[in-house]
């Protein structure tokens, strides 16, 4: 029994061999990136405590950073970027300077303006020779084409479908099912419940455009009228409308005409556009804010309208 060896003696030396420069890896850095000093714990006897760092250099290990070089900017996240932000339509340049539609966009357009089979019985021998026309210009990648009847030019379904959004226009080849056959006619000027937008600044009507509830036609001073039927308000017409849950008359300077109806010199607004009168007839504001048309200079016989035009400084 005398000759084996203490028991703190055989623990020093497994504590050395375990904690041995050698030994020592990353894991001991405690999750760090960087190394950090190695500590060997004492087993003697008078020390205090065993977890104690000791100020001997020779209990501090510090293992080398072998291999260990990482800056800031490569420690950064590296966040996935995507393949593509949108569906890949592009166009791309072909003949003699012509751009034409990319593959990924061509296979949609093909995909969107296939007809079934019950619904192209129903067509007639017209509209079968405007769809094949259609069909060859998309098979051909191109934009446009022209009507087989009357040779004006048609965009096709790859145009509408790289403008990514309705043009509100009811195009023949809508993408986005607006194309649909109408039932009547299209509108040939205000109606009733057509929205306007007030384009002088009077506070009415900037309460109106900021709260989104446009004012709406629900009158036209204008003859012609009928049981059922009330004419259509056009350029310089006078007409009621409802805005903010009053009735105020008001002059039509802007008219969004559809595109069947418009008329050679007559130039065409986004939106449908009045400047509101008092209950004197006089203009509720004292500037027009968007230029109308030159057209309505003719109209500088009426006194009321007079009025209304020398509001305005920007004609078109």
């Amino acid at each position: 029994m005398a000759n084996l060896p203490s028991s703190s003696g055989m623990l020093f030396r497994l504590l050395s061999n375990v904690f041995s420069p050698s030994i020592v890896s990353k894991c001991s850095a405690s999750g760090r990136w960087w190394p950090q000093p190695a500590r060997r714990f004492s087993t003697k006897p008078d020390e205090i405590s065993s977890l104690e760092r000791t100020s001997n250099d020779k209990d501090v290990i510090v293992t080398p950073a072998q291999g260990i070089k990482l800056s800031k900017s490569d420690a950064a996240p590296v966040y996935y970027k995507p393949k593509s932000t949108g569906p890949g339509y592009e166009l791309v340049e072909h003949k003699k300077g012509e751009l034409i539609a990319n593959y990924t966009l061509f296979e949609a357009a093909v995909n969107k303006a296939k007809v079934p089979w019950v619904n192209y019985d129903g067509l007639t021998s017209e509209e079968r020779s405007i769809h094949m026309a259609h069909m060859r210009a998309i098979n051909d990648r191109k934009l446009t084409y022209l009507d087989p009847k009357t040779g004006y030019t048609v965009f096709t379904i790859s145009h509408h479908l790289k403008r990514g959004k309705c043009c509100g226009s009811g195009c023949r080849h809508c993408a986005y099912e607006l194309s649909k056959h109408r039932s009547r006619a299209p509108s040939m000027g205000i109606h009733r419940r057509t929205r306007l937008e007030v384009v002088d600044n009077s506070a009415l009507g900037k309460e109106a455009n900021t709260t989104g509830k446009l004012p709406y036609c629900i009158h036209v001073y204008k003859q012609g009228r009928r049981a059922k039927h009330m004419p259509h308000a056009e350029l310089g017409d006078k007409i009621l409308v409802a805005i903010r849950g009053q009735m105020r008359k008001a002059y039509v300077v802007g008219a969004n005409t559809h595109v069947h109806y418009r008329k050679h010199g007559v130039p065409v607004t986004d939106k449908n556009m009045i400047v509101l009168l008092d209950e004197e007839g006089n203009p509720l504001g004292n500037r027009i804010t968007a230029p109308i048309p030159t057209k309505l200079l003719a109209n500088r016989g009426n006194v009321q309208f007079a009025k209304v035009l020398a509001l305005a400084n920007k004609f078109i």
